[in-house]
This record gives C-alpha cells, sequence and structure tokens, in this order.
C-alpha cells in the first residue's frame, strides 16, 4: 500500500493508469503535472486556507492534493451551491471550483509544465467536512489527513489488495465517503478509478461492459439508494463477464434488493457502517448476518443515553465521536444496531419508534419502502408516512385508487399498533428522495406534506444534467379530478405541469418558469401510466410524454422554460 502523503515521491511508473474520465485515461504523469501546477498557483496566493467545491470527481483529486502539499487548511462544504462559496469567501477561504479549472487543467493530449509538489506531515493537514444537514443544520467535523490515511489501513484487514480492479463510486468524491473509496484508496492501491459519479445502473454497467477488460473486478462504491433502483430493473441491467463486488454505505441496506442483484450477478456485498465523524467503525456481510464487526482499533463503548461512543484511530486522538444509533454489543465484540435516539418520538403522550413503524409497514408486501414523520396536526401532533409501493402495490394503485391502498395499509398496521399511532397523512411516490449522499433527504420529505397538491406517483428512472426520464400513474381517485370533466374524467393539464415542476426541481434544483409551446395529442386520463422525458438545454426544456420509455408513442409534446 501506498499512503496518499508519499504519493508523488513513490517509485510509480509514469504511464500507469490513474483516472478514466469518459472515456480518456489520465496517467501518473498527467495527475502530477496537473497537480503541480495547482499547488503553485495556490502557493502563490499566500491563502491559509481552501474550499474545494468541486463536482468534477477528477478537478476534485487534482485539488485535494494540491491544497494539501501547498500546505493550506481544507474545507469541503459538501455542496457547491454559490451562496456557499459566497459565504466561505467572506470568511477568507480562497474558492476552487469547477469553472475555476475548466480550461486550467487539460484532460489529456497537453504537455504541461512541471512544478514541485512540497512534502506535507499528514498528521499536520487538517480538513473539515461538513454533515449533510438533511435533518438540520449542517455540523463541522475536523480531522486530519492522518485520520484518512488510518482509514486506509484498517481496510486492509476486510478487503484484499492485489486485485485487478477498476473502481466505480456513484458518490461525488468531495463527499467523506467518496474521497477514501474513490479517491484515495484507488491511488494507494494502484487501481484505476473511474470518475464519473454514475446515477443509473443501466449507465454503469453499459460502461463497464464497453470498456472494462473481461475478467476485471468492477468495485462498485455506492448506496441504498442506487442499489433499489437497480433491483427495480434488472432486466435493463445486465452485466458481462467481470466478477462484482458490491460495496455500500449510507443507510440500511435493503437486503431483499440486494439479494436479488447477487442472484442475477454474483456479486459480492461488502456493507459499511460509518460516517464522516467518526470514519470507519465497522462492516458485515448483508446477505448473512445482522451483526457489524468493528474495525481493528475501534473501540465501541455505551453511552449514559444508550447510543454508541467511538474512540478510534480514524478521529483526531483526545476525541469522541457519537453516531447517534443506539445499539446492542454482543459478548463476541460484534454489535447490532437498534433504531436511533432521534428517531424516538411521543405521541398522544406514548414514546413510539419512528423505525418500528416504518419496519412494520415494510414487512407488508405492498411496500417497499417506508419513511415516517412526526408533523404537528390542528390539535396534536400525528404520524405522516410516505411510501414507495412494490408491484403488487402498484397495481392496487393502478387499478384502485389511492384511498384502496390507503386502506389496505391501514389494515395491515392495525395487526401491529393502537389507532392513535397509525399514520394520519399519506403520501406515494415512485423513489425515496435522496441527498447527493445517497441518504433519505428529510426535509424533502416534509416538502411532500407542505401543501395539497397531492401529484401522482412519479418514478425517476434515470436523471442526468441533461435529461430526465421518469413514470407517472395518475391515481383514478386523485381530487384533481373532480370537475374534468363529469362523465368523462382527464387528468388536467394542471396536474402534469405539477410533475414537470416536482421533477426539475428535484433534480436540477430549477422549477418551470414559463411555457412557450404545449400540444396533447390525446387526453391523459385517471389511471393512465404516462412516461416522462425530459431534455435540457441551458434553460430551454422539451417535454415529451409518451405511452412508452422511447417517445414512440407521444400524447404531448412541448417546450418549457426553467426559473433560475
Amino acid at each position: 500500500m501506498i499512503l496518499p502523503s508519499t504519493y508523488f515521491q513513490a517509485s510509480i511508473p509514469a504511464d500507469r493508469a490513474v483516472f478514466r474520465c469518459k472515456n480518456d485515461i489520465i496517467t501518473y504523469r498527467q495527475y502530477r503535472q496537473h497537480t503541480g501546477q495547482l499547488t503553485h498557483v495556490l502557493t502563490q496566493t499566500h491563502a491559509q486556507t481552501v474550499a474545494v467545491m468541486t463536482e468534477n470527481n477528477y478537478f476534485f483529486a487534482v485539488a485535494l492534493m494540491a491544497a494539501l502539499h501547498a500546505g493550506l487548511n481544507i474545507i469541503l462544504p459538501g455542496n457547491i451551491c454559490a451562496a456557499t462559496a459566497q459565504k466561505l469567501q467572506e470568511e477568507g477561504a480562497i474558492v476552487v471550483s469547477d469553472l475555476a479549472l475548466t480550461g486550467a487543467i487539460p484532460i489529456c493530449g497537453h504537455q504541461i509544465a512541471e512544478h514541485s509538489l512540497p512534502a506535507f506531515a499528514p498528521d499536520s493537514a487538517h480538513l473539515w467536512f461538513y454533515t449533510s444537514g438533511s435533518s438540520g443544520k449542517p455540523k463541522r467535523i475536523h480531522r486530519t489527513f492522518a485520520n484518512l490515511e488510518e482509514e486506509l489501513r484498517l481496510l486492509q484487514d476486510v478487503l484484499p489488495e492485489g486485485e485487478k480492479a477498476e473502481i466505480f463510486c456513484t458518490s461525488f468524491f468531495h463527499h467523506a465517503y467518496g474521497i477514501i473509496y474513490g479517491l484515495l484508496l484507488p491511488l494507494s492501491r494502484g487501481i484505476l478509478s473511474d470518475t464519473t459519479s454514475y446515477v443509473s445502473p443501466v449507465d454503469f454497467l453499459a460502461r463497464v461492459d464497453k470498456l472494462t477488460p473481461p475478467k476485471t473486478l468492477a468495485w462498485v462504491v455506492t448506496t441504498p439508494s442506487f442499489i433499489r433502483v437497480w433491483a427495480a430493473n434488472t432486466d435493463m441491467c445486465k452485466l458481462g463477464p467481470h466478477p462484482l463486488r458490491i460495496q455500500c454505505a449510507g443507510a440500511p441496506l435493503p437486503v431483499e434488493a440486494a439479494a436479488l442483484i447477487q442472484r442475477e450477478t454474483g456479486a459480492t456485498f461488502v456493507e459499511i457502517y460509518g460516517s464522516s465523524e467518526t470514519g470507519l467503525v465497522a462492516y458485515r456481510n448483508p446477505l448473512a448476518t445482522q451483526e457489524w464487526t468493528p474495525f481493528h482499533g475501534v473501540i465501541l463503548t455505551p453511552s449514559a443515553e444508550g447510543s454508541m461512543c467511538i474512540d478510534s484511530p480514524c478521529i483526531p486522538p483526545g476525541e469522541h465521536a457519537y453516531p447517534g444509533d443506539n445499539a446492542q454489543l454482543l459478548p463476541n465484540g460484534n454489535f447490532l444496531l437498534l433504531p436511533r435516539a432521534d428517531k424516538v418520538v411521543k405521541i398522544a403522550d406514548k414514546r413510539v419508534s419512528l423505525c418500528e413503524i416504518e419496519q412494520y409497514m415494510e414487512v407488508s408486501e405492498l411496500v417497499e419502502q417506508a419513511a415516517v414523520l412526526k408533523q404537528e396536526g390542528k390539535k396534536r401532533p400525528i404520524l405522516a408516512a410516505v411510501v414507495v409501493p412494490t408491484l403488487a402495490g402498484m397495481d392496487i394503485l393502478r387499478q384502485q385508487g389511492g384511498q384502496a391502498y390507503r386502506k389496505a395499509l391501514v389494515t395491515h398496521l392495525a395487526r401491529h399498533l393502537s389507532s392513535v399511532l397509525t399514520p394520519k397523512k399519506w403520501r406515494f411516490i415512485g423513489n425515496m428522495p435522496t441527498n447527493s449522499r445517497g441518504k433519505t433527504d428529510t426535509v424533502a420529505l416534509h416538502r411532500l406534506f407542505d401543501t395539497k397538491n397531492y401529484l401522482p406517483v412519479l418514478t425517476t428512472l434515470d436523471a442526468t444534467p441533461e435529461r430526465i426520464i421518469a413514470k407517472a400513474l395518475y391515481l383514478k381517485d386523485s381530487p384533481w379530478v373532480a370537475g374534468h370533466f363529469p362523465g368523462y374524467p382527464i387528468t388536467p393539464g394542471f396536474l402534469i405541469l405539477c410533475c414537470l415542476s416536482a421533477l426539475t426541481k428535484q433534480h436540477w434544483g430549477a422549477g418551470i418558469q414559463c411555457i412557450q409551446r404545449l400540444k396533447f395529442n390525446v387526453p391523459v386520463f385517471p389511471g393512465d401510466e404516462v412516461y416522462l422525458i425530459l431534455r435540457r438545454k441551458e434553460k430551454r426544456l422539451n417535454v415529451l410524454l409518451s405511452r412508452t420509455p422511447d417517445g414512440s408513442v407521444p400524447t404531448c409534446k412541448g417546450v418549457c422554460h426553467l426559473a433560475n
């Protein structure tokens, strides 16, 4: 293993393939030249702190190592929003962005000047991460680069070295998970790292079959949300002659989905438990056991509140981390995770675990995934549920409507819960909203209840910066159908526009500002399932509604404009 702090001083062949950027290969020599060039630029600024705000994974790989060799303190804010950049600049940090590096770092085919890369001490290199902030204000976390290198040492006991492999990471490198597995682990082991952040399993597997040499281990570092989409589309996602390792973290892995993928591909699974604050904590084979095995050197002790206290070489000396999960420590040194303390709430003077209710719901053959929230009702707090239906659940929604599906879920829960603990509000969606780290976005869940606009059941099939493909099931008993029209109900165009705007806000952060042209070939009826194909070119949005996923049976065509 080569520690990344000594990477550019190591004897590595100049032509070794280090990164793949789309179809281009970045060699060790090119990576060293690009890093040296940016190190020189950063040194000339005489700054003390740099904020790395790049979404391009290769740019991040250059910027992080350049900042380290320039001796700067590093802030990794976890997003690239303009407001965040402005705030950090006001605090005295210089910002390295995709825009700043575009053109300055030629991907291939260009020779640039060589610059020295001064050595740095990893225990004196300071980094500040931020939690995702999905359930509140982001928390700032301090770690040293030496702590990150300790994670690489811990992984030697679990993940074998010396394999012919290529690593694919569905998370951006600017998150702690992506830094370790998409950047530092491949560098330390001489493994080629693909810098594309794959949203679609179809695109990922097509890429593996097209470019990766046969029998090379395809090592995908991903999240539970990616696994769920993959399992739901195994007919579209086939893999050629490649051994496959799937490493998952960020949230509880859906075991049934993982088992399905294993049957289809023969993949081996490794699930990691940890966070930006704790670093690596434990691992397991999720298809074989519920027990977590701590990494060597990680010490777990129960806190007074019942949650875990973690002491580890992955966090600064003298500090302790509290991940917020309750755990049952076992005699063999392993542990079982219990519901989080912050998901135990009081309803009608009764303490109830939201995780437990979610588990009761997911036992049903009608529920693929569930999230339960506490909300303020008119007189007292109530529970609200967001549900991703199974195929059987979708059949009920398609044939009978939302009320019948809701009634079936309430009947199921009545076997486990008193009526006061049964959710009073419901939303049915095709995909659980997640943030860029693959974790369920609690803020987005609450927003589903902000208005009484009952949207159709929307399922995102593919989303890139240029295109969204989704499926919308317009329920027969939607309250929007009333009055459109007696004796001949149709889905109002307003509701279709709400779907388009919801998708663009979720995936592109911009709603629809105005409609330039929208023409319906045939009406959309309650109970119909329609594919929405959205193509973006700057602020212009080409819209196609179709009965088929390839757009060959169009229902509606048009052009809209996106808001800022």
